[in-house]
């Protein structure tokens, strides 16, 4: 067989839609929310994003550890600012943050705030990204990129008033990223990777719902068959992941 020598960035449907957005956002100032469905390639569109456009793109991913403190100083690192603390410090974070974006766009830059995963934004900060856009939108990109968890915590009117005032200030600017096709979409790794295994081309589309998926299933095995010059096929995934032959696995329709 081929030396696997990793899995490789190959351009998706999805990952060309959500680079394409985040290019708009940074020839011009604007605010976007780019909604993508799980496991369809955001974070890794954002890495290839970054390392084309380094300048000035500032990526922040939300984690459920995150406070707004937390996402304010890792914003003020990222732009070479004295990170406070103590008392009154989210207000002078936000102040200075402001005024470092507003500096760079007045030079003539387009400085790009991308908030990955959003949707584990608590309320405080989503709050302060609206006052963040309030202060900066006219010399700087802000791009909420999450799932439709995203929407639904901003469609909660009775959780708190700014909640919908910010979704009302990205709402122009909100895109819904292409659903995956499998037979489709997943038929240039096909065709890359297992080239004529048919039969473990029709399980991985069994198997996989989404991009993340169908690299968690297949790149161990790749790996292994390497390791042991082996032949990729059907029998040997299914006994790297001890799958048993089931007579009811559908055929997938192809394209």
């Amino acid at each position: 067989m081929k030396t696997y020598t990793g899995w490789q960035d190959i351009p998706t449907l999805q990952s060309k839609e959500i680079i394409s957005e985040l290019m708009e956002c940074k020839d011009h100032c604007r605010a976007a929310m780019i909604i993508s469905e799980t496991g369809l390639g955001k974070t890794n569109a954002i890495r290839l994003f970054k390392l084309a456009k380094p300048k000035h793109t500032y990526v922040i991913t939300v984690g459920d550890t995150y406070t707004l403190t937390s996402m304010l100083q890792e914003l003020m690192e990222k732009l070479g600012l004295v990170v406070y603390g103590g008392k009154n410090s989210k207000y002078i974070c936000l102040r200075d943050i402001s005024k470092k974006l507003n500096e760079l766009g007045q030079q003539g830059e387009t400085p790009l705030i991308i908030i990955d995963e959003a949707e584990n934004s608590k309320i405080n900060m989503l709050k302060a990204c609206k006052q963040l856009y309030d202060a900066v939108i006219q010399n700087c990109s802000i791009v909420l990129i999450g799932t439709n968890q995203l929407i639904t915590v901003m469609n909660k009117k009775s959780e708190s008033q700014s909640i919908p005032q910010l979704r009302r200030r990205f709402k122009a600017g909100t895109r819904y990223i292409s659903p995956i096709n499998k037979a489709r979409d997943f038929k240039p790794f096909f065709d890359l990777y297992i080239p004529g295994e048919l039969d473990l081309q029709d399980l991985l589309m069994y198997c996989c719902d989404n991009y993340g998926e169908l690299h968690d299933y297949l790149d161990p095995v790749l790996r292994y068959a390497a390791g042991k010059n082996e032949s990729i096929t059907e029998k040997l995934f299914r006994f790297f992941h001890k799958l048993p032959k089931q007579t009811q696995e559908p055929k997938m329709k192809r394209v």
